[in-house]
């Protein structure tokens, strides 16, 4: 199980419909989030690239999907600490979970 969809739901008071629209929302959102990431990542963009890890971490975590949220947070302390060959090598891994959380959001 790539997402914890019981332990969202405990802390959305059990509101499927809440749920639905919030992963709807991350199906739409993680994917560009993503690239943006790559995209900075490419531009040599650090700031860029730790603000989107930043926002991948968050909304990973709010759908429950706890193992892409732990990816994008070493990609967040890797830019913090200045060190994009960790998010380079992150980033394929990332993508990997990334479908896998899209796959059992639909």
């Amino acid at each position: 199980m790539t997402v914890d969809k019981l332990a969202v739901l405990e802390r959305l008071d059990n509101d499927q419909e809440l749920f639905v629209e919030i992963c709807t929302i991350f199906k739409q959102d993680g994917p560009k989030l993503v690239r943006k990431l790559r995209d900075a990542v490419d531009a040599g963009q650090i700031i860029v690239a730790i603000r989107h890890a930043h926002s991948l971490k968050s909304s990973s975590a709010t759908i429950g999907a706890y193992e892409l949220s732990e990816l994008a947070r070493q990609a967040e302390l890797a830019g913090n600490q200045g060190d994009v060959s960790i998010i380079s090598a992150l980033l394929p891994v990332i993508d990997v979970k990334l479908h896998e959380v899209i796959a059992e959001l639909s």
